[in-house]
């Protein structure tokens, strides 16, 4: 009889609860994922304005 339960209670359909936990849980994951995306963009957009400052520089000590 447990086996029964078990596969049963495996198939059965999750209270509304569980199912905004894991929803809950998975819109941080999301979050999360969105804050690193953000920072990497922010830190590409660092990356590159100090490349153009710093060639910008360059070309301009070349022309005088």
């Amino acid at each position: 009889m447990k086996v029964f339960n078990l596969i049963k209670n495996a198939f059965a359909e999750p209270s509304a609860e569980v199912k905004a936990q894991r929803e809950l849980e998975e819109a941080k994951r999301s979050y999360l994922e969105a804050c690193t995306g953000r920072e990497y963009a922010e830190a590409m957009v660092s990356y590159h304005q100090a490349r153009i400052d710093r060639l910008s520089e360059y070309l301009t000590k070349e022309r005088t």
